[in-house]
C-alpha cells in the first residue's frame, strides 16, 4: 500500500506535492514570460475602483468555488497542506530574490531589469505567487467556516485577517499615495512632488514658522590634519565633548576645559552666542605620555565658520578634532491650511504624524548643509485609503489569537474528540 502511494502518478486524485510544485513552475515560467513581453504590471491601471471591484471579484470566486466545487479535484486541493506549503515557498522565494536586489534603482543590469527583480511588487511573477496563495489561504478559511464553533472560530479569525491583510495591501497599494513638500520660510506651499518631480496640487498647505532640532554632544578626536581621517582608523577612540569630561586617545590624556554647545569666534577664543550659524567649540588641554602639553580651541565649524583644530606636534603630525555633532531629534512647526478654511499651528516630527485632509504629514528631511539652522524643511504626506481595511484585518488576527490561547478549546464529546 505504502509503495503504490509513493508511486502515484502525477494529476491523479487526490494531488499532493507534486502538483504543487509543478503549479509554482509553471506560475514562474508564464510570469517570467509575461514580464519580458509586457515590461511588468502598471499599478495606476489597478487604481480606485478597479481594485475595489477585483477584490471583491476574486474572494466571491474563491467563496463560490469552494461553495460549489469542493468536491472537484483543484478546488479540493487548493484548500489543502501540499497547496498551502507550496504556495507559502513560492512567496517566499519571491521575496528573498526582492531583498537580493535593489528595487526601483535604474541602475541595476539591464537582464535584472527585464526579468522584473528590481521591481517585484510590479512584476508579473510575483502577481501570480501572491494570487496563488491567497486562493489557498481563502480556500482554507472558508473551509473551515463550518461548523462555526470551538477552535474553528479563532482558525477562521486568523487566516480570514490575514488575508485581509495580504489583499488590502495588494489592491491597494495602486492608490498609496506619497508625495514630499520643500518648506521655506515665509512660503505657503499648496502643492507637492512625486518621485519623479512632478508637482501635484494638494487639499492643503503648509507655512513653515521654524525648523528644530536637538543635537547629541560632539566628540573629540585625533585626527590627521592631511586626510581628514580619525586615528586610529580601525577603531576609533573618541568621548564626548562635555565641560569636565576626560580620556585618553591615542596615548594622549585629553581633557575638555570649557565647552560651548553654540558659540562664535571672537579673535583667538570662543563665546557662546545663539545666532544665526553659531557651531559648538571646546578649550581642550592634550598631554602625551612624556609630559608635553598642548590646549586650544576645537569647533566642528559650520556653514558661516570654518572648523578649528589643535596641533599636537609630538612624534606624529597629528590633531585634536571635534566631530560634527548628529542630529538626536528634529521637527517642523508649521502653519496648516485646509481646503475647508481651517488654520491651525501644528508641529510635525519624524515618528508623530499631523493628520489633515486624509493625508499622514511627516518630518522627512531638512538641509543638512545648515543642519540645525536649515531655511528649509521637506515634509513627506502618505494617502492610504485602504490602511483602515488592512488594521481591520490585524485586529482580527489578534483577536483570533487571543480567542484559540484563552477560549477557543473545544469540548469534547463522550468519545474524547472536539466537538
Amino acid at each position: 500500500m505504502k509503495q503504490e502511494k509513493r508511486n502515484k502518478p502525477i494529476w491523479v486524485k487526490p494531488w499532493g506535492y507534486s502538483e504543487g510544485w509543478l503549479i509554482v513552475l509553471g506560475l514562474l515560467i508564464t510570469g517570467l514570460a509575461l514580464q519580458l513581453a509586457t515590461g511588468g504590471i502598471d499599478r495606476s491601471a489597478l487604481a480606485w475602483p478597479v481594485n475595489l471591484i477585483t477584490g471583491t471579484a476574486f474572494t466571491l470566486i474563491v467563496v463560490l468555488s469552494w461553495m460549489l466545487f469542493k468536491k472537484s479535484t483543484f478546488v479540493s486541493w487548493l484548500g489543502s497542506i501540499p497547496a498551502a506549503i507550496t504556495s507559502i515557498a513560492m512567496v517566499t522565494f519571491l521575496v528573498l530574490l526582492m531583498g537580493f536586489t535593489l528595487q526601483e534603482d535604474a541602475q541595476n543590469p539591464i537582464w535584472i531589469q527585464k526579468l522584473g527583480l528590481s521591481n517585484m511588487v510590479s512584476s508579473w511573477p510575483f502577481l501570480f505567487g501572491m494570487i496563488f496563495f491567497l486562493a489557498a489561504l481563502g480556500m482554507a478559511t472558508v473551509k473551515r467556516l463550518r461548523p462555526f464553533k470551538g477552535r474553528n472560530i479563532g482558525f477562521f479569525l486568523n487566516h480570514a485577517g490575514l488575508y485581509i491583510i495580504i489583499l488590502g495591501g495588494l489592491v491597494g497599494s495602486a492608490d498609496l499615495q506619497r508625495y514630499t513638500m520643500n518648506l521655506h520660510e515665509g512660503e505657503v506651499v499648496w502643492y507637492a512632488n512625486d518621485q519623479d518631480g512632478r508637482q501635484v496640487q494638494m487639499p492643503l498647505a503648509l507655512e513653515l514658522i521654524s525648523f528644530n532640532m536637538e543635537e547629541y554632544n560632539p566628540k573629540i578626536a585625533v585626527i590627521d590634519p592631511n586626510t581628514s581621517r580619525i586615528i586610529p582608523e580601525t577603531i576609533p577612540e573618541m568621548f564626548d565633548v562635555e565641560t569636565g569630561n576626560r580620556g585618553t586617545i591615542f596615548g594622549y590624556d585629553v581633557e575638555i576645559l570649557e565647552f560651548h554647545p553654540l558659540s562664535g569666534k571672537i579673535g583667538n577664543r570662543y563665546e557662546p552666542v545663539n545666532e544665526f550659524g553659531a557651531a559648538p567649540a571646546a578649550y581642550v588641554r592634550a598631554t602625551s605620555e612624556d609630559g608635553e602639553v598642548s590646549e586650544g580651541w576645537i569647533s566642528s565649524g559650520s556653514f558661516m565658520m570654518p572648523h578649528s583644530l589643535v596641533d599636537l606636534n609630538h612624534v606624529y603630525d597629528f590633531s585634536l578634532a571635534m566631530t560634527i555633532p548628529q542630529a538626536s531629534h528634529y521637527s517642523s512647526d508649521v502653519m496648516l491650511y485646509t481646503e475647508s478654511g481651517e488654520v491651525e499651528e501644528v508641529r510635525i516630527e519624524v515618528n508623530h504624524p499631523v493628520s489633515a485632509e486624509g493625508w499622514k504629514l511627516y518630518q522627512y528631511s531638512y538641509d543638512d548643509r545648515f543642519g540645525r539652522w536649515s531655511p528649509t524643511t521637506v515634509i513627506e504626506a502618505i494617502r492610504d485609503p485602504w490602511l483602515p481595511f488592512v488594521y481591520s484585518g490585524i485586529f482580527m488576527v489578534l483577536f483570533g489569537s487571543v480567542y484559540l490561547m484563552t477560549l477557543g478549546k473545544a469540548p469534547e464529546n463522550q468519545n474524547g474528540e472536539q466537538s
